[in-house]
């Protein structure tokens, strides 16, 4: 659990990823603000399934271990976790996972 934009959600590292994503339910309840993608994309999950994405909350708080970061977070609709923050993510802030 992480505060995104001021709200507890669940959140998935997900180095498989190269985008980040919140799913609708929450991003209805952390007030995102979404814009159209200038471009919509198509999402491939990695069971093959495949999803048009058109809408992005730009800028949206992360807070982990009371440090502030942002992301942008595009809405798709599965239910894995609240938000996955993906590759985009992870490179931007150089983030390591350890999985020991």
């Amino acid at each position: 659990m992480l505060l995104v934009n001021t709200v507890p959600v669940t959140v998935l590292f997900d180095a498989g990823a190269t985008h980040s994503f919140v799913n609708p339910v929450a991003a209805a309840w952390m007030d995102c603000k979404f814009e159209n993608l200038e471009v919509p994309l198509g999402i491939t999950t990695p069971i093959g399934s495949v999803y048009q994405v058109e809408q992005i909350a730009r800028d949206c708080t992360i807070i982990i271990l009371g440090r502030l970061f942002l992301g942008d977070l595009i809405l798709l609709g599965i239910q894995s976790s609240d938000v996955s923050l993906g590759m985009d993510w992870l490179n931007q802030y150089q983030a390591t996972i350890d999985c020991n």
